[in-house]
């Protein structure tokens, strides 16, 4: 593959042509090394390689992995748990609505994990850690303005999906949608990390205003079970972010997190992220006695915490930065928020047969 490579700092003139990879149609600029990002000193070297000669994979391939699949249960789980917890309501369940606001919810799923890429691209923290982010841009199939663009029509798409469910609570779900655009915009623009806002606004999307906007969309009503399961699996999902966050703790810049563990020294962080892994383990059962989850799914929660426990575990062994025990952090987070989000749908499920 031929290419050559050139290095650019913050005050050339193309240095944001470059980033954005609008400088040429027929090349592609894939950084190599960043220096000192997102203040004036910052340098990227770029390998310029024809378009034609990278070895990309089909289209439907790169949208697969930019929709971050690992981490669809974040949002679905929650969805589909809301629906689940109105069993009394299934006769004014208004299906196809129903089932359209769900694709409108992969979709703005889709659109924010894209906007976020080509954010942290921008920032420096996916050229800075090759283990963030999708790697589309880093990897250069596609560039960082291609996937904003992606990002809009994702956009597009979760509103025109979500139109018709709209309609069964305008009202109320304009309300849960102005309030979930509040929440993001903290989270993007990365408001009030040190002091927990970001992750305040981070419980609140992916948790009460997912679960209720689901309720309200599939049966027009909502009431306080949506929001105590909402605050189940956004508790849990922060939980996700964080130790995300804290097995990459000092590879990143404290900056790039959205999260206030990035404040954190590491013996803080540590010990935060292991309190608050037990507080869900008390949380979910507290939860599922308040929605009346059968006895026998809270009789099998101690098999539901194993994921759970033994993270807390390699957390709580870690002695440093480089520990062993820090490495796969991410997928047991992951396996984690999975197992609990199996046994909601199980256990809520049981009511509708």
């Amino acid at each position: 593959m031929s290419s050559e490579f050139i290095t650019l700092t913050r005050e050339d003139p193309e240095f944001e042509s470059y980033l954005l990879g609008t400088f040429s149609d027929k090349e592609r600029a894939i950084p190599v090394e960043t220096y000192h990002a997102q203040t004036y000193r910052e340098r990227v070297t770029f390998r310029i390689v024809p378009i034609d000669k990278l070895s990309a994979p089909p289209w439907w391939t790169i949208y697969f992995w930019s929709c971050r699949p690992e981490l669809l249960a974040l949002t679905l789980g929650p969805s589909f748990a809301a629906w689940l917890n109105h069993p009394s309501s299934l006769s004014a369940w208004e299906r196809w609505p129903s089932w359209l606001a769900l694709v409108g919810i992969f979709f703005l799923h889709t659109a924010a994990f894209l906007y976020n890429d080509v954010q942290d691209h921008v920032h420096g923290a996916d050229r800075l850690n090759r283990r963030r982010g999708s790697q589309v841009i880093q990897k250069g199939w596609s560039s960082a303005a291609a996937m904003k663009k992606w990002a809009l029509v994702n956009l597009g798409l979760a509103v025109l999906f979500g139109l018709p469910a709209f309609m069964s609570a305008p009202v109320a779900l304009a309300g849960v949608c102005l309030t979930a655009f509040l929440a993001l915009t903290v989270v993007m623009k990365n408001w009030g990390s040190r002091w927990g806002l970001c992750d305040l606004a981070l419980l609140l999307l992916f948790g009460p205003l997912l679960t209720m906007g689901i309720a309200l969309a599939s049966f027009g009503e909502t009431n306080l079970q949506d929001v105590a399961l909402g605050v189940a699996f956004g508790a849990m999902t922060v939980w996700v972010f964080q130790v995300r966050q804290f097995e990459d703790l000092f590879r990143s810049k404290p900056e790039n997190f959205r999260t206030f563990l990035g404040r954190l020294n590491f013996d803080k962080a540590r010990l935060a992220c292991v309190v608050e892994g037990f507080i869900l383990l008390g949380l979910h059962p507290s939860v599922g006695v308040m929605v009346r989850v059968p006895l026998l799914f809270l009789m099998i929660l101690p098999l539901v915490s194993i994921p759970s426990i033994l993270l807390m575990n390699r957390l709580f062994k870690a002695a440093s930065p480089l520990s062993s025990s820090l490495v796969g952090s991410s997928r047991w987070a992951l396996l984690s928020h999975l197992a609990w989000t199996l046994w909601w749908l199980a256990a809520l499920g049981t009511a509708w047969l």
